[in-house]
């Protein structure tokens, strides 16, 4: 282990180049984890398998390692594996782990999920399992925005937009060509090209290019993503991995928007309906039209609901004080 060293511990310590490389070992063995987790630390550490070098004496291959600085050390398959469990035991758990509220076996392999459906769990320090290790990512020399912590840079269009997807990609019975085509969907509603501006500002202060979100153009770089996600990219991995999490964060944070019964939380309901949400959030906070609100970003909306939902469980406990003393 001390031959390796330096491994981060936790998804969001790795660079992003160290990221995609993981997720692509994650996806690419996704049946096999020891060969997974085996793989992911050669490519977390850049390190190059130059051979078989024969038996050990328990009759298992012995294979040479070399690292970036030019070190050599010779590990077998089932060592490298241990290591890898043992030196990266967040990478079984991209969302957090699921603690003692899912079921494990005797290898400690999630049975059964504590609720369906679900695609992970929140960390237990939420900001580092959201946190991506740059702000910015190009693909085929196109600047394009990165999901941020608690998805603070997507708009209330773009997470509406992204609602609906969510439940369609991993539900049964979906085949390889309409999942893919559902990756692409929600890739391409994610990440926001960037705009460089037509004439560059005098303003030494401005920035050089901002991204604004446009569902028509997300639309049409469907294609765009399918293409990159044939190819291998795992951008649509690491950027569910974000959304996810973060939406599991604000349902913690948030109980009144997403916990109990709709009938008993009138509110929740609108979050179902496009229409009653946005138009209450216009009522409550003084908007001019509904694209101001479909372009604010989604903490700022959760916020406002959130007030609107207290203020409406206290106004109706105020009421049924008010009846039980009739």
């Amino acid at each position: 282990m001390t031959a390796i060293g330096g491994i981060p511990g936790c998804w969001s310590g790795l660079g992003w180049q160290q990221l995609c490389r993981a997720w692509e070992a994650k996806v690419r063995y996704g049946g096999n984890p020891d060969a997974a987790r085996a793989a992911a630390l050669l490519a977390v550490c850049s390190l190059t398998v130059l051979g078989d070098e024969g038996f050990s004496e328990a009759g298992e291959h012995v294979y040479t390692l070399r690292g970036e600085d030019g070190r050599l050390w010779r590990t077998t398959a089932r060592e490298l594996s241990y290591m890898a469990a043992k030196a990266m035991a967040w990478f079984d758990y991209p969302y957090g782990d699921p603690g003692d509220d899912a079921v494990k076996d005797e290898k400690g392999k999630v049975v059964t999920e504590r609720r369906e459906p679900v695609r992970g769990y929140v960390n237990p320090d939420w900001r580092d399992a959201m946190r991506l290790p740059q702000d910015t990512v190009e693909v085929d020399g196109v600047v394009f925005a990165l999901p941020q912590l608690a998805i603070s840079n997507l708009t209330w269009e773009q997470y509406r937009s992204l609602q609906p997807l969510v439940p369609m990609l991993f539900r049964q019975g979906v085949g390889e060509e309409q999942a893919l085509q559902l990756q692409a969907q929600f890739t391409a509603y994610c990440l926001v090209p960037e705009q460089v501006q037509a004439e560059p500002s005098k303003d030494r202060f401005s920035p050089a290019h901002t991204f604004r979100f446009d569902s028509e153009r997300a639309e049409q770089s469907v294609a765009f993503w399918q293409k990159q996600i044939e190819g291998g990219s795992v951008i649509f991995h690491v950027c569910f991995q974000v959304y996810q999490t973060a939406v599991q964060y604000y349902e913690q944070v948030y109980p009144l928007l997403f916990g109990g019964g709709g009938k008993e939380d009138p509110l929740r309901d609108a979050l179902t309906g496009e229409v009653g949400t946005i138009n209450a959030v216009m009522k409550y906070a003084g908007y001019r039209g509904q694209q101001e609100v479909y372009g604010s970003f989604v903490p700022h909306v959760f916020d406002i609901l959130n007030t609107m939902a207290k203020e409406a469980k206290e106004i109706e406990s105020i009421n049924r004080k008010a009846r039980s003393r009739k």
